[in-house]
This record gives C-alpha cells, sequence and structure tokens, in this order.
C-alpha cells in the first residue's frame, strides 16, 4: 500500500491514493471510523438510508465533506444496480440532480466529488492528469463480468479525449480472493468472457465453487485497455479481513443488523 496513507482528520479516519492527490485530485476512501450510526456504534455509514437513520446518513457526510475540506462542494452518486452503465455529469447544475440508476460517473469540471458507495464490492477512481476529467466507479463481480471500468475508459476517451497514457486509477478497499467465494454458474460466466479467467480464480471445491480476484480482474481490464500497470494503484485492503476499519456486507449480513455503506470519491478544484 506504499501509494496509500491514512489520514486522520478528527475522529474519521480515511485512506487516500497519494499520486492522485499529488497531480491535482482531490481522493478518499472512507473507513468505518468516526461517525454517528449505530452500527454497532458510531459509525461512519454513508448511504444505505433504508437501514439507518437518514440524519445520521445527512450529518455522516458532512462531516466526511469536512475532514476533506470540501464542506461546499457537491457530493454525487448513483443509484447503483451492478450494471455497466456510466453517466457523465455535465456541470454543477447537473451535480446537484437527483441520482440516476449505473454504476460509473464521470465529469470535467471543479467542486463536485463523485461518489461510489461500496461494502465488499470493489471502488476505482481514476483521473486524467491531461485532461482534468475523473471517473469513480462501482465494480462488483456483476459489474466487473459486464466490464464496468473498460466501460469507463472508452466513455472518458470519447467524451474527455482522454489519452490512456494520462491516466491514472485507484483500487480501493473491497473482498479479497482468500474470502470471495462465488459458484459455479458466476465462475463459468467469467471463464466464457474472459480469456485469463483461470488467473482470477482460486481454491477450486469439488462442487465447482471458487474463489474469486476482483482487484486483479479489475487490473487486467485496465491494462488491456491499455492503462500502464505502474499507474494502476491497488490498496490491497480486504473488507472482510479488515471488517474493524470496513463495512462487509459479506461478513456482517448474517447478524441482525444493518450494514453500513462506504464511499470511495474524486473530484478537483479549479
Amino acid at each position: 500500500m506504499k501509494d496509500f496513507s491514512f489520514r486522520q482528520i478528527n475522529n474519521l479516519q480515511l485512506l487516500v491514493c497519494e499520486p492522485l492527490e499529488q497531480i491535482g485530485f482531490k481522493n478518499a476512501f472512507s473507513t468505518r471510523l468516526g461517525g454517528v450510526s449505530p452500527l454497532p456504534a458510531d459509525a461512519l455509514s454513508l448511504g444505505n438510508f433504508s437501514q439507518d437513520e437518514r440524519e445520521n446518513v445527512i450529518e455522516n457526510r458532512r462531516r466526511f465533506l469536512a475532514a476533506l475540506a470540501a464542506p461546499d462542494w457537491t457530493l454525487v452518486t448513483a443509484k447503483q444496480i451492478h450494471s455497466a452503465d456510466v453517466r457523465a455529469v455535465n456541470d454543477a447544475e447537473d451535480a446537484r440532480r437527483e441520482p440516476a440508476p449505473g454504476d460509473a460517473l464521470m465529469a470535467n469540471f471543479p467542486g463536485a466529488l463523485l461518489a461510489v458507495q461500496t461494502a465488499d464490492c470493489l471502488p476505482i477512481l481514476i483521473a486524467d492528469e491531461r485532461t482534468g476529467a475523473f471517473a469513480a466507479v462501482h465494480a462488483g463481480w456483476r459489474g466487473t463480468l459486464a466490464g464496468i471500468v473498460a466501460r469507463t475508459v472508452e466513455r472518458m476517451q470519447q467524451r474527455y479525449n482522454s489519452r490512456l497514457a494520462d491516466l491514472r486509477a485507484a483500487l480501493g478497499p473491497a473482498i479479497s480472493a482468500p474470502v470471495f467465494e462465488v459458484g459455479l454458474p458466476v465462475l463459468d460466466e467469467f471463464r466464457v468472457k474472459f480469456s485469463y479467467a483461470e488467473e482470477l480464480i482460486s481454491d477450486l471445491q469439488a462442487n465447482g465453487k471458487g474463489h474469486l480476484n476482483l482487484n486483479l480482474a479489475n487490473i487486467r481490464q485496465l491494462t488491456e485497455c491499455g492503462l500502464c500497470e505502474e499507474r494502476i494503484y491497488d490498496s490491497g485492503f480486504c473488507t472482510w479481513l479488515r471488517n474493524d476499519l470496513f463495512f462487509s456486507y459479506r461478513r456482517e449480513r448474517g447478524v441482525e443488523k444493518a450494514v453500513g455503506r462506504l464511499m470511495g470519491v474524486i473530484g478537483r478544484e479549479e
């Protein structure tokens, strides 16, 4: 995790990708620490209004933006549906509209933070150091299978004239291969879609189940698009194994309590 650092701001602890910060992009991956949600206590849940008091999530988001020194920035979210749909956010007015269905956001104007919410799925932040364009991607196994991160890179090339040599990508905390077991039908879908699928699969069982490496799957998609591997930064944190720091839907859902949501965010100033 040499390219990432934890920042302790008030009671919040945030994970920041330093190479993205160094080229002018405000970015962070939240942890579960420093909020007001009872999950079980003092949790920084930044989403999941249906299982938490709305006032708690709003206060947590206020604290999060304050910690990022962006209290007046617009936080832009999506109605995530595990798709390969990418929404372009055109301007400040567009940023204030109600969230639309989709699993990636991209923009090229200052003062907005594009956000994806996760609790095991992989958050990916993409920055274009030449044009100033940026994107936030929500990649669960369905989105990964659908090629969401490759689709986002393609859309950035089309809309912002992004060049692959200028793009950098940061992979935040997500469930890791040692604990991410999926069934045979899922593995077979990956085998059909990707020639390198066996590189992503481990711990195969007699019943066909196995473990899937989401991080590697998305890194392979990015490199096959043409991104330089040295410009892809992987935090390496597992939400399941580090449940003390991050929310994990798979680990917590068996307990009769709500599961909070993390955020990965990216934006830029003038």
